[in-house]
């Protein structure tokens, strides 16, 4: 895994070890006991967030709040989000240079 890629709660699930938003915690808690890296959100990712939520919304596309924040979070660091979950696509769509891999 590269060390600017953080993983999606449908991807941790399967994994051990890696790094992760506590959204992810929160949705899959064993993840805590297990040797992944928590990234806590800073008052940016939350701007960003709205930010995305209103560009979803403008499109027709709105999808959960933990994945508008999971998403916020990787796009201010600059890393990619390594994900199963297709909701990112609309991300994308509104955000280009949101950086993701789909397994």
């Amino acid at each position: 895994m590269d060390a600017k890629e953080i993983l999606d709660t449908s991807v941790a699930m399967e994994r051990k070890e890696g790094i992760i938003t506590v959204f992810s915690a929160v949705e899959y808690p064993p993840t805590v006991k297990q040797k992944f890296s928590i990234i806590f959100p800073e008052a940016s990712d939350y701007v960003t967030a709205i930010s995305i939520a209103d560009a979803l919304r403008a499109k027709g596309t709105p999808i959960g709040a933990v994945d508008i924040l999971i998403a916020s979070v990787c796009h201010n660091r600059m890393a990619r989000l390594v994900t199963k979950d297709k909701d990112f696509e609309y991300v994308q769509k509104v955000m280009p240079n949101f950086l993701v891999k789909f397994m």
